[in-house]
């Protein structure tokens, strides 16, 4: 449907799976990010974040971000979105 945002199930550390709702994909200093939320069914959500790249088959991936400084600049990019 037109104007709801794209759902996909993640992984998440203690090993059970949730939906995610996409909130949005960007490109920081040339790599690409999927920004999207998770429902704590408590009246809360949290705000995540991860690499997205291409399979051999041509479908978007995504990917835990590992480095530091990437992970600055995404926490950096979603501090401004939900403080705007």
């Amino acid at each position: 449907m037109e104007g709801e945002n794209q759902k996909f199930q993640v992984r998440i550390e203690t090993g059970e799976i949730m939906e995610a709702e996409l909130l949005s994909v960007v490109v920081i200093d040339g790599k690409r990010y999927a920004v999207y939320s998770l429902d704590n069914d408590n009246g809360t959500v949290d705000i995540l974040a991860s690499y997205v790249t291409k399979t051999i088959d041509g479908y978007d991936k995504l990917l835990d971000i590992d480095n530091p400084l990437d992970k600055e600049k995404i926490s950096n990019f979603i501090q401004n979105l939900v403080t705007e």
